[in-house]
């Protein structure tokens, strides 16, 4: 195809901390798009004013206001107004390789048969709690074409425009979105290749706290999407059985409490084994790490929990369906 003129699509919301060094790994990328479109689901904050002093200095991005739009439907909006046929995306929270988008691209300049490009991403562990849920919940790189990389990820990805439209774009949930799109695209006839020279830096959640709650809303919206099979009913299985041994202890002997805590120990083993050497500390089956991981596991088990109870209370009792974000006309600002 020789080179192709890439838009650069962003949902964004309440970014306001994490907005500038996005925009700048975009602007100093070695190889530049033509364009970047950002679409802000309605921030609180001093987000769109920093997207719109970066748009008056560069032409190139344009920021669409909505008055409220998950990540699927800005992205939906972005590529609708995009003025270009390939489309790259990432996401907020996010800090890019210089070369991320000159990665992406080669696969589709070299063989114009290439319809989706995956790159690489690498979780921020600039903390030993942020190492720590590394392992807890990030996929280790797997083998791809002799290559080690850690994919697919919408937050790494290039693809032709018209993948994006015969796929149906994505769906209208607040999480889960990426992966339905991205199983969508694994069960049609595309040709796939890899970059695991595009990297994206993720900033992952800093703290217990900050765990729970996106943890917990992941599990709600993740019910509310109909994907309970793929995440709440292991969790289901493996409390159900605790329970099991909780109620022999109860009525048998109080030795029985101790299976479930083993299995804990068991599992947060089996994560760390599985999972060395895919980061970039060394010291994985180190006591405290181990410790931490744990009781990470149990915090996602308990945030999986809270937003099944969410869910049930807000929604299943209601009778509610996924929440919608609205589809308001985009509303241009900034150049471009």
């Amino acid at each position: 195809m020789g080179r192709v003129d890439v838009s650069v699509v962003v949902p964004v919301r309440d970014e306001e901390g994490t907005i500038a060094a996005l925009l700048d790994s975009l602007l100093a990328q070695t190889r530049r798009p033509e364009e970047i479109v950002i679409v802000d689901g309605g921030s609180r904050d001093c987000t769109v004013k920093i997207i719109e002093e970066y748009a008056r200095k560069d032409s190139r991005i344009r920021l669409i206001w909505t008055d409220g739009a998950f990540p699927g439907e800005g992205r939906n909006l972005g590529v609708q107004v995009a003025s270009h046929d390939v489309i790259a995306f990432t996401d907020a929270g996010i800090r890019l390789n210089s070369r991320w988008l000159e990665k992406l691209c080669e696969p589709v300049e070299q063989d114009e048969t290439v319809d989706v490009v995956y790159g690489h991403l690498e979780p921020i562990t600039d903390t030993f709690f942020t190492e720590c849920a590394a392992l807890a919940y990030v996929p280790a790189p797997t083998e791809h074409e002799r290559e080690r990389i850690r994919a697919p990820s919408i937050a790494s990805c290039l693809m032709k425009r018209a993948v994006w439209e015969s796929v149906g774009g994505f769906p209208p949930f607040r999480a889960s979105e990426d992966l339905i799109f991205m199983e969508a695209i694994a069960q049609g006839n595309y040709k796939i290749a890899y970059a695991p020279g595009a990297i994206v830096y993720w900033r992952i959640a800093p703290g217990w706290g900050a765990t729970f709650r996106r943890f917990a809303s992941y599990s709600r919206h993740n019910l509310l999407a109909g994907r309970a099979r793929h995440w709440h009913y292991g969790v289901a299985r493996m409390y159900g059985a605790a329970a099991v041994f909780f109620a022999l202890a109860v009525v048998h002997s109080p030795l029985w409490a101790v299976v479930p805590f083993i299995g804990l120990v068991g599992r947060a083993l089996s994560i760390a084994y599985r999972k060395r050497g895919a980061f970039v500390f060394h010291d994985t089956f180190r006591p405290k790490r181990l410790l931490y991981l744990t009781g990470l596991l149990v915090l996602i088990d308990a945030a999986t929990a809270w937003g099944f109870c969410v869910w049930v209370c807000k929604d299943r009792l209601r009778g509610s369906s996924a929440p919608q974000a609205p589809s308001p006309e985009p509303s241009p600002r900034g150049r471009g």
